[in-house]
């Protein structure tokens, strides 16, 4: 495979030299160990055959409409683009850790990892025999990070939880929604993402002890925990206060305006630009660019306790402009001015950004069965030590006999006895 300026595979970056076995699935865990493959680490998530990666779909899921015309589709498992988007740069290998055998084949590549990450619910790896305690006597400075719903103690610690219910009991969904009305969820499981950079963050942290102290370490990162540190200010408001913030829909608690406004429509489809003042400066250019010096001289605009006070008329103000100008071309006019807007774009109008492409947050990305199609690269850049995708998701099972024969000197004759009996191998056993 290739990638826009990336070497085939060629391990870089400040991570390089480190290696995880993960047994991480869906976006949570996947996600955080691709960050940490995209920084140089070889990762090897293991799999198994019956039970497929929630996000790759089962073997029952049909190939998407999209690839129908692609020749080189032809199992949906390596087809979705769920699991495709948050796999890059990874190794894949089969094994069943249901079976005496693939525990003993775990434990033995156990012994060639600095990092292993799982999603699990808590007492699935003790009723294996492989949890931390076990791994430290097969490998002592291993670093383990379990991300879980609620953690692995506490009265919730076995209640099953994904995105969707992780807003709500973190605290998030109390302040998304409209002043006028109910607690609302983001729509995009946006506290997976946030576990994600949570434990890509403190397995890299952890590492860093390691190097410092030789001493391994066990992570256990509640999803719950992590997304209530995003909003961790306005807990801190009601614990200390006892009041509830109230929803504020697009609002700023502070200044004004900040919303999200109207534009002309692109065919059938309402077009909105983000605008924001923090200033009396900003808020004086918003006014010239808009023609409207009036509004500096409305009381109900004069300063920003004004119109704060007055948010209601200011936005309608605001709206009533907006809707006669082109999104697009607004947002690059505001922009060059220095102002802060940006305009709304749907999922697909993201991956066409001009700034993400021109900062390389998108690459293009060559598929052995669904082509060379556009994911999102490395989030951040390195001077000295670059980031970048050199591997394409691994369609089930590709790196089995090289995984196995690496790390543990398998024969070809042993790794065919072994996906002959189900602990290993490729397809539906």
């Amino acid at each position: 495979m290739s990638t826009d300026g990336a070497a085939v595979g060629a391990p870089r970056g400040p991570l390089a030299g480190i290696r995880g076995i993960v047994l991480t699935q869906a976006w949570a865990g996947s996600y955080a160990t691709q960050l940490l493959g995209m920084l140089g680490a070889d990762i090897v998530q293991l799999e198994v055959r019956k039970r497929l990666d929630s996000w790759r779909g089962s073997y029952d899921t049909p190939l998407i409409a999209a690839l129908s015309s692609v020749p080189t589709a032809t199992h949906a498992w390596n087809c979705n683009p769920l699991y495709n988007s948050v796999n890059l740069n990874k190794r894949n290998a089969t094994l069943d850790l249901a079976t005496p055998a693939g525990v003993d084949l775990f434990r033995r590549l156990l012994v060639h990892a600095d990092v292993v990450a799982e999603n699990f619910s808590p007492r699935v790896l003790g009723n294996l025999g492989i949890d931390y305690e076990a791994m430290r006597a097969v490998k002592p400075d291993v670093i383990l990070c379990s991300l879980t719903a609620y953690g692995h103690d506490g009265p919730w610690a076995n209640v099953p939880g994904i995105g969707g219910t992780i807003e709500p009991t973190s605290g998030q969904s109390a302040l998304l929604g409209y002043r006028d009305g109910p607690p609302i969820n983001s729509g995009q499981m946006y506290p997976d993402a946030v576990a994600g950079l949570t434990g890509f963050a403190a397995m890299v942290t952890a590492l860093r002890h390691r190097q410092r102290t030789g001493e391994g370490q066990y992570i256990d990162l509640s999803m719950q925990e992590a997304n209530l540190a995003v909003v961790g200010d306005a807990a801190l408001e009601y614990e200390l206060t006892g009041r509830q913030r109230a929803r504020l829909g697009n609002r700023h608690l502070t200044f004004a305006p900040h919303g999200i406004y109207p534009c002309l429509a692109a065919g059938r489809d309402q077009r909105w630009i983000a605008l924001a003042a923090e200033s009396e400066t900003q808020w004086a250019a918003l006014c010239a660019a808009a023609a409207h010096p009036d509004w500096l001289a409305d009381p109900r605009f004069a300063d920003n306790a004004a119109r704060k006070t007055n948010e209601d008329a200011l936005d309608a103000a605001l709206a009533a402009w907006t809707a006669t100008e082109d999104r697009d071309a607004l947002a690059a006019r505001l922009g060059t001015a220095g102002m802060i807007a940006a305009p709304v774009l749907d999922t697909l109008e993201v991956a066409s950004d001009a700034h993400f492409r021109a900062r390389g947050v998108i690459v293009y990305v060559d598929h052995p069965e669904v082509g060379r199609r556009a994911q999102p690269g490395a989030p951040v850049h390195f001077s000295r030590t670059p980031a970048a995708v050199t591997r394409h998701a691994p369609v089930q099972g590709e790196h089995n006999l090289e995984v196995f024969s690496e790390l543990l000197g398998m024969t070809p004759g042993e790794y065919e006895a072994l996906a002959a009996e189900g602990v290993t191998g490729v397809g539906e056993p």
